[in-house]
């Protein structure tokens, strides 16, 4: 019987509701990390950026992934970063010259969860890795603003 049960335990493992920095709270993502230290940055929508990722091999989703809120709350010296509502704005959107016709966000929960409200497989195995050092990346982008002290 314990045989069954170390094989089953990597199982139910894998299906659960958070991985790496992500989060599920009532069927929506978010990620979120906590630093031990003041970062000298507020809440905020954040522009995010698929930058260098693998060609021809990453969804359409993720190659259009556009923004977030990022919500920042400190407590005794350390800093808690929360990235909610991602979303993905897709590139076949009209644009006639300052203005986009039938642009529709589409938010990550929407496409990288299942009918159970867990991760699909492909965030799982890749995607998510790649949406977390955008995100990190976004983050480090803000810090190094605001540390510019011209």
């Amino acid at each position: 019987m314990k045989k069954y049960l170390l094989i089953f335990l990597p199982i139910v493992a894998f299906s659960q509701s958070s991985l790496e920095n992500f989060q599920i709270s009532n069927q929506s993502v978010f990620w979120q990390k906590i630093y031990n230290d003041s970062l000298p940055i507020k809440s905020q929508e954040i522009k995010l950026r698929a930058i260098g990722l693998p060609v021809m091999t990453t969804t359409f989703w993720l190659s259009d992934i556009d923004g977030a809120s990022l919500v920042v709350e400190h407590k005794e010296g350390r800093t808690r970063l929360t990235v909610k509502e991602i979303y993905s704005v897709s590139s076949t959107a009209m644009n006639f010259g300052s203005v986009q016709e039938n642009v529709k966000k589409q938010y990550l929960e929407e496409y990288y969860l299942n009918k159970k409200g867990e991760f699909k497989k492909l965030f799982i195995r890749k995607d998510g890795e790649l949406i977390n050092k955008i995100i990190q990346n976004s983050i480090r982008t803000l810090i190094e603003e605001k540390n510019d002290d011209w």
